[in-house]
């Protein structure tokens, strides 16, 4: 079972790295797509080669291992039809999209109640029924998901799916929250106060990241998350005029300095020491 966790942790790392490339969402996802059919692939592969398996071994790929990557292949599929058909414009119109997912999602999820309480709460006592492949069961599944009847138990796919509706709820959540600041930002657009017009940064964009990531971390805007992060830097950008650029690889600069880090904010606290000290 070795081979078979190093090929879901390679499957991890192919998807991370996809995260890292400065590409449109779409092209993002086709990519993460076919690294998830691959993954699949390599899996039916190494379960056929082995001459046995445990009881014990076969309950936890069909019930955790084979889910893993078949449910974020669902939620890759999902995810593109979600980006084709999402409306370019209008704020109002893609909340609206976006709960009507969310309902279609819910909806869904409530006709698996009793299978996906079984999956939170990490139960066992019906795994020999639902992830063996000698279950009697099987055949009155296989019409729903076309698999092979030696990659597949009864409820595996269904194993699958729960992590799918999982994925998807948390991703509607983010994409509403985004929506939350993006009509924020557009009524500070919109109402910019006078006061705010020869509001400009003076100092450089490393030095602004940097004084936004202390901020961040620090929590003072609530709790730290990549998306907090995100909201933080449109915010300044919109409310100083200044376009930030790609801040995650500058941050990723600013951690690379072999001396002197903090050097912005190192600098703010000089400044701030002179101020009290000399009433400057």
């Amino acid at each position: 079972m070795k081979k078979i966790a190093t090929i879901i942790d390679n499957f991890d790392l192919a998807i991370i790295d996809v995260k890292k490339l400065d590409l449109p969402k779409l092209t993002k996802v086709a990519e993460n797509i076919k690294i998830a059919r691959d993954c699949l692939f390599q899996l039916r592969l190494e379960l056929r080669k082995m001459d046995s398996i445990s009881t014990r071994d076969e309950i936890h790929f069909f019930k955790k291992q084979k889910p893993y990557i078949r449910g974020k292949l669902n939620f890759f599929l999902e995810l593109n039809d979600f980006l084709i058909d999402f409306p370019a414009t209008g704020i109002s119109k893609q909340r609206i999209y976006i709960n009507e997912q969310i309902a279609k999602l819910k909806a869904k999820k409530a006709e698996v109640f009793d299978f996906a309480k079984y999956c939170r709460l990490n139960a066992t006592k019906l795994d020999h029924i639902y992830f063996l492949r000698a279950d009697h069961q099987l055949d009155l599944f296989m019409n729903k998901h076309l698999d092979d009847p030696e990659f597949s138990t009864s409820h595996d796919f269904l194993a699958s799916q729960i992590i799918t509706f999982n994925l998807l709820l948390k991703f509607y959540d983010n994409e509403l929250e985004l929506l939350k600041t993006k009509k924020s930002i557009v009524v500070i657009k919109e109402v910019r106060p006078a006061i705010l017009n020869n509001l400009k940064w003076y100092g450089s964009k490393t030095g602004f990241i940097e004084l936004i990531n202390g901020a961040d971390a620090k929590g003072v805007f609530g709790t730290p998350t990549p998306e907090s992060l995100k909201n933080l830097v449109n915010v300044c950008e919109y409310i100083f005029d200044i376009d930030l650029g790609n801040h995650q690889k500058t941050f990723t600069e600013i951690k690379a300095r072999t001396k002197d880090q903090t050097r912005f904010m190192d600098s703010l606290v000089a400044a701030l020491k002179d101020r009290i000290r000399f009433g400057q």
